[in-house]
């Protein structure tokens, strides 16, 4: 699946995909990636306003729960850019 930054239809329907890893990536790149900040909220408001989504939102913090204090690896994108070695040096 090809995720698209610029359309919130194809980040709700990237995020249903795994939304216990992909929420969590959602809310990294809406805090580091100011370009994309704006579909990012716009995909989340969908979320929350579909019953169904809104479901399956809560059943991933529900199984979130218990991975809170596994360690966040580097994205692919990260990984490719550099990003991930600076990161990790931290």
């Amino acid at each position: 699946m090809l995720l698209d930054l610029n359309d919130a239809s194809s980040v709700v329907e990237w995020w249903a995909v795994y939304p216990q890893r992909h929420g969590a990536l959602l809310t990294d790149w809406a805090e580091r990636r100011p370009e994309h900040r704006a579909t990012i909220l716009e995909a989340r408001r969908r979320i929350q306003t579909d019953p169904a989504m809104r479901r399956l939102m809560e059943q991933s913090w529900a199984g979130a729960a218990g991975a809170a204090s596994l360690p966040s690896l580097p994205t692919h994108d990260e990984q490719a850019a550099g990003e991930a070695q600076a990161g990790l040096a931290q």
